[in-house]
């Protein structure tokens, strides 16, 4: 991972908060309420570029393709839901190995403590998608058997909640032509990833051990799915919701299509 690339984004991510802040008194915006927008939009701009990281480990520079559409969209429609983001990151680094270390008991508690909270804001597929991560942990890392104790709690938890939150409610999905548009454009963008991704000669943060091929698609994958659902679940205010992903994936693959191949990221 380029050292360079990490500052340009500390430098941008701090701009953009100074910026906005600055923008925000000038409309006469209160003090507390001004900090409020201006991190929440630092916030988005920076989980823009750490989740294009994390699809698109190889290219440096790929992180910051969608960083613009993320910033007119926090300006337009304010900030995204910060904590699905967050559980959506975590998640991805479990899986792709980028952190080059294994998931403790502490990740995954952590990680089961924001699907729950997700859950409770009717964001579902948190903990089937956590059950699928942890099983495929205990199954592929020797040291990680203990995780298929967690992807079964998720599907209980996820199953108990159901039942005490929802027993007599059938959701009706959020389909429509904007979301319907969204899922497509997604899948497509996510197959343009797939496609570009060859086998990764990127090292993990700590330790020497190059990251594997097929947990990066897998994160790839995974989190589309994420998206896609919650699109069809929740209709178009999920688009509000998670479009810092959405302008992940658009940045990440639209970067896979125009650089020239024989050259680095």
């Amino acid at each position: 991972m380029s050292w360079a690339a990490n500052r340009v984004i500390v430098y941008l991510t701090l701009a953009v908060f100074a910026a906005v802040f600055l923008y925000q008194l000038v409309l006469t915006v209160p003090f507390i309420e001004a900090l409020g927008v201006a991190g929440s939009t630092a916030l988005a701009v920076f989980l823009t570029w750490a989740m294009s990281r994390e699809i698109d480990p190889a290219h440096d520079w790929s992180a910051f393709a969608g960083l613009p559409f993320t910033l007119a969209a926090a300006l337009l429609y304010g900030s995204p839901t910060l904590i699905t983001l967050f559980f959506l990151l975590l998640f991805s680094r479990m899986i792709n190995g980028t952190t080059g270390r294994r998931a403790t008991l502490f990740d995954a508690v952590m990680l089961s403590a924001l699907a729950v909270i997700l859950f409770t804001n009717s964001v579902f597929i948190g903990l089937p998608l956590l059950a699928l991560g942890f099983g495929f942990e205990a199954i592929t890392v020797p040291g990680n058997r203990d995780k298929a104790y967690f992807s079964v709690l998720s599907i209980i938890i996820f199953i108990m909640m159901l039942i005490f939150f929802y027993p007599d409610h059938y959701y009706v999905p959020g389909y429509n032509l904007y979301t319907g548009t969204a899922a497509l454009i997604m899948i497509i963008l996510t197959i343009i990833l797939i496609a570009g991704t060859k086998e990764s000669r990127v090292k993990a943060d700590h330790g020497n051990k190059k990251l594997e091929n097929s947990r990066i698609l897998l994160t790839q994958a995974a989190a589309a799915f994420f998206i896609i659902t919650e699109l069809f679940f929740k209709g178009n205010i999920a688009l509000v919701m998670l479009y810092p992903v959405l302008f992940a994936y658009l940045g990440t693959a639209v970067y896979n299509l125009v650089r020239r191949p024989d050259r680095g990221g």
